[in-house]
């Protein structure tokens, strides 16, 4: 009889049956519905025309340099097959992603030129000028390609003297970039031309991918010679356009940027002459007039020796004026001083500091006087006053003190008995009483 299984058997069955068969596969396809939770967690969909599969790309699953999968990316992923229990849906758990043909060298453009650009290799601030007139230019470029006949043919109608150093190299494959770098370091070792030209002909981003290289790039940057970047047409870009010193849109392009018409360099000439002219014009001009203001000065010797004497009279005027002036003033100084030191001689001191002394005795003798006198004054006041609340003054109007037994001042009836013993003191003594 045949087992019967319930849903989540089932579920649990096929699922180990599809996690053991397809533990690691690698799957090609078009990312389309990209979602991410809250959690960072990737839920996503591959597809091919009709057919489409749900993918989970788990946050933990994910490196630092993972790519970013945005809608429409064709990429391969690399994964285990499983099922989701709940919904009982067929879903692949991505492990890994990258992005496949030509979309992962785009990526890979991206990444670079992102680099190299925080790195501060496309500044233009850095970017040398190109000569406007080179007497000799640098080709590296394929010795056999329609690129150098086409330059070749450009220069030769445009500038026929320009010199012209070929660098052949390998504009594709893979030892093109080797072969760039080392042609790009011996020209700029030698120092034989004046502006180095990269040039290559149109193509596949792979055919370009030699001017895309991280080694290129850096060489051209640190390249003493100023280097034109020539790849590709118009529509295409490479890491060596953004980091040479200019930037061409074609080879050709490059070829008319670096040489000039005849007619332009006759015009060139001649207003260089008509400068030199002028210069020559002006130049003679300031000569004659300083020829003129010299003549001028000439004079004769027995007339420069009046001159002479003149100034030397006129000198010793000013010298005797300034001797007499500092005479003055030393004198009118001297004077100043002795007054003041007879002012402040020491007799004249003594005699004010005495003065003083006999003044500040006299102020002080009156002021203690004076004090004294209060003094006592005030002394007299407080003894009338006792006298006058005194006791003594208020027994002589008739009044008497009672004194009980104990010796204390009866103040009230209520603090004697009858029959007890007082002593009432008066004004002229005291009597023995008794109260009843």
């Amino acid at each position: 009889m045949e087992k019967t299984y319930t849903v989540s058997e089932l579920i649990h069955a096929l699922r180990n049956t599809l996690e053991s068969g397809f533990r690691s596969i690698r799957v090609e396809g078009e990312l389309s519905t990209v979602k991410i939770s809250a959690a960072g967690h990737y839920y996503l969909s591959l597809k091919e025309e009709d057919c489409l599969i749900r993918c989970a790309w788990f946050r933990n699953r994910r490196g630092a340099y993972s790519i970013h999968p945005e809608e429409g990316m064709q990429v391969i992923v690399e994964g285990q097959i499983s099922l989701y229990p709940p919904r009982g849906d067929l879903q692949l758990i991505i492990h890994d992603m990258q992005v496949s043909g030509e979309g992962a060298l785009r990526l890979a453009f991206e990444k670079l030129k992102r680099r190299l650009d925080a790195e501060g290799l496309f500044d233009q601030d850095r970017k040398q000028p190109i000569p406007e007139i080179p007497k000799s230019i640098g080709l590296i470029t394929s010795p056999t390609g329609a690129v150098l006949h086409d330059m070749m043919i450009t220069i030769k109608k445009r500038f026929p003297a320009l010199r012209v150093i070929l660098y052949p190299v390998a504009v594709q494959g893979e030892r093109a970039p080797g072969e760039i770098v080392h042609m790009i370091e011996t020209a700029d070792r030698r120092s034989e031309v004046d502006v180095i030209v990269l040039a290559r002909g149109g193509g596949s981003a792979e055919d370009l991918q030699a001017f895309n290289n991280e080694q290129v790039a850096r060489t051209v940057y640190n390249c003493s010679i100023p280097v034109i970047s020539a790849v590709g047409h118009q529509v295409d870009f490479s890491i060596t356009d953004f980091v040479a010193d200019f930037s061409a849109p074609t080879p050709t392009g490059a070829a008319e940027q670096l040489t000039v018409c005849g007619s332009r360099l006759r015009e060139k000439n001649h207003n260089i002459s008509i400068r030199l002219s002028d210069l020559a014009r002006r130049y003679l001009e300031q000569k004659q007039q300083a020829l003129d203001y010299h003549t001028a000065r000439l004079v004769r010797p027995d007339q420069r020796l009046k001159l002479w004497q003149q100034h030397h009279q006129h000198l010793t005027r000013q010298l005797i004026a300034g001797m007499q002036s500092e005479i003055d003033v030393r004198r009118s100084q001297l004077n100043y001083s002795v007054s003041m030191l007879r002012i402040h001689l020491p007799m004249s001191e003594i005699g004010l500091l005495r003065q003083k002394t006999e003044y500040f005795q006299n102020t002080l003798q009156q002021a203690i006087l004076r004090k004294v006198a209060e003094a006592v004054r005030k002394v007299e006041q407080l003894h009338g006053s006792i006298k006058i609340l005194g006791p003594d003054t208020t027994l002589d109007r008739g009044y008497a003190i009672v004194f009980n037994k104990q010796g204390k001042v009866v103040t009230s009836p209520a603090h004697i008995k009858k029959g007890e013993d007082l002593d009432l003191k008066v004004a002229k003594g005291q009597i023995r009483a008794t109260a009843k």
